[in-house]
Parts: C-alpha cells; structure tokens; sequence
C-alpha cells in the first residue's frame, strides 16, 4: 500500500486525487521550468542580467524574444526543448511496454525523435541533443545494447564526462511506481545508462527520481502537513549514494544535495555549467524554497542549468 499524501492508505492502483494532483504537477513542473529556462539558458551570470535585469522579476515567455539568437531562435515562444521531449519519450516507452523499462525500446524511440522530433506537434528534427546523447545514439552498436554503447562512449572519454542529459529528463521516472523506492531507483538507472553511464549521472538521476516519489508517498511531513525536507534529502541520498563507489564521490554528491546557498553551486562556472550535479543542485535548492517564482527566477539569473521544479509537486 502507498500513502496518498493526504492521509489515507491508497493502492499503487488507485492513487488519491491529491497525488494525482501532484502528478501532473510534476509533469507541468517539468515542461514549465525547461520552457522558462530557455530565456537564460547558456548565458552567463553577466549576460542574464544585462539582458533580463529590468523583467526579472516578473519573468514570462514573451520575454523570451529578447534574445532572439541562433540557440532561442529554434523553439517557439513557450515552447519546451529537449529536456522534456526526452521524459515524454520515457513516459511513451513505460506505456508502450506496460510499465516495464526497455532500454531498446526508450533507445529506438531516442533515435527517431532525433530524426523526426514529435510529428504530431510539427516538428521536423529533435532540436538541443547534447554531445554525450549525440555520440552514444550515433555508435552503430546503439539499437542493439544501449547500456553497452554508453559505457563504451565514457570509457573512450576517459571515464570523466557526466553531463546533465540524464537527469533533466528523469522527473517522470519519480512518478512511475513511486510507491516503491526501490523500483524506482533501479528505474531510474537503467534509462540513465542509456545514454549516460557515468555513476554521477545514475546517482543524480536516482537523487531527484526517489525525491520525486518520495513527496508522492506523502512521507516526511510534519504536524502542519509541510514536508521536512531534511528526511527527504536522507532518502534520496540513501538511495543515489548506491550508485558510487569512495568516499570521496558520496560527499561530492552530499555537498550538492545539502547546498544552502546557491552561490556555492557555481552554476555559471565556466566548461561546467552542464554538469549533472549542478543541475541537481539547483533542484534541490529550489526545494528547500518558499516562493516557486522566485525561485525559478533567482536560478535563471544565475546562469539557466536544468530547471527541476519538484516544488511543484
């Protein structure tokens, strides 16, 4: 039995309208942070500020045509990018497959979004593939062993790549069997190592999945009915810390998990922004935070990574 978030004992079957609530929460979270995200993302600190100071704190889409360069220039005005057309293409997988991960069947659906994009919405190719993603679903090997090609691609890169292509597109993994946190985090893997072998890149995914599904369970709240968010960052480094092996590497993952200031994340430190655990960082920031607009915006202005809105949820 899972806990509905209200209360009340519900079956993994029949979650309560409350949870269900939370659900497409998550699922709006996700588009609605990656579409917002656009307006800063790949901008310095510097740039954002000068470009968006006077709207920053009533930031929407429309301001998005103030930059409207060759990056911002490929999606329409409230358009979402590849980070969520990625969890779309989980969530098609998990129905398709009755809820059973195949990672050839998610690598298959990878791969003719690459070509395609969604035809259904008009597009005419998948737009903002990163260059790990890039790499591991070109090898000629990749339909056949997606878990192979990807190990293979970090072991070619000296096993130092863990960008954040895995994690921005996990939140959808939270919600699937979130009554187990166990499935979850074995889930979680294995459409992280699709595309990204790097344990990083498992454990952030892991991190963020076993949060999501840990605030849907409705666990760790206090007498008012708010979650303590100290409990939740213990699950889920519980859980992401599986994926690592020193102990060099599990308070590498702490640091980021814990982080009170965002200053200290660095989100805008130069040939890092892309990194799995800054992205995860900012979401977890963003979770120990009382305001969801301000939030968003203070993370934009520092320098757009992958906007997790699990406060949403």
């Amino acid at each position: 039995m899972a806990n509905s978030g209200d209360g009340e004992a519900a079956s993994n079957n029949q979650p309560s309208p409350e949870t269900i609530d939370r659900i497409i929460a998550t699922i709006y979270g996700q588009c609605i942070g990656d579409a917002i995200g656009l307006l800063t993302e790949f901008l310095s600190k510097r740039d954002a500020k000068l470009y968006y100071g006077t709207v920053a704190k009533e930031l929407e889409y429309l301001h998005k045509q103030i930059v409207c360069d060759g990056h911002r220039s490929r999606w329409k005005e409230g358009d979402w990018t590849d980070d969520s057309d990625q969890m779309i293409l989980i969530m098609r997988s998990l129905v398709d497959c009755g809820g059973k991960v195949d990672p050839v069947d998610f690598a298959k659906k990878l791969r003719t979004w690459i070509r395609m994009g969604f035809s259904e919405l008009g597009d005419f190719a998948g737009l903002g593939l990163g260059a790990t993603t890039s790499k591991v679903t070109s090898h000629p090997d990749y339909l056949k062993d997606p878990h192979e090609v990807a190990r293979y691609v970090w072991d070619e890169n000296n096993r130092n790549i863990a960008p954040n292509g895995a994690v921005m597109r996990t939140s959808i993994v939270g919600i699937h069997m979130y009554w187990s946190l166990d499935d979850v985090t074995k889930n979680a893997r294995d459409f992280a190592k699709t595309t990204h072998h790097d344990p990083r890149c498992q454990a952030s995914t892991v991190a963020v999945s076993v949060v999501i599904a840990t605030m849907l369970q409705g666990k760790h709240k206090d007498k008012k009915g708010k979650f303590r968010v100290k409990d939740i960052i213990r699950d889920a480094y519980e859980y992401a810390s599986t994926c690592l092996e020193t102990d060099k590497e599990k308070k590498d993952l702490m640091f980021y998990l814990k982080c009170d200031n965002i200053k200290n994340l660095k989100l805008d430190e130069a040939d890092k922004i892309g990194y799995t655990y800054k992205s995860m960082g900012a979401g977890f920031w963003a979770l120990k935070q009382d305001d969801f607009r301000k939030t968003i915006t203070k993370i934009m202005m520092q320098v757009q990574v992958q906007i997790f809105t699990f406060s949403n949820s």
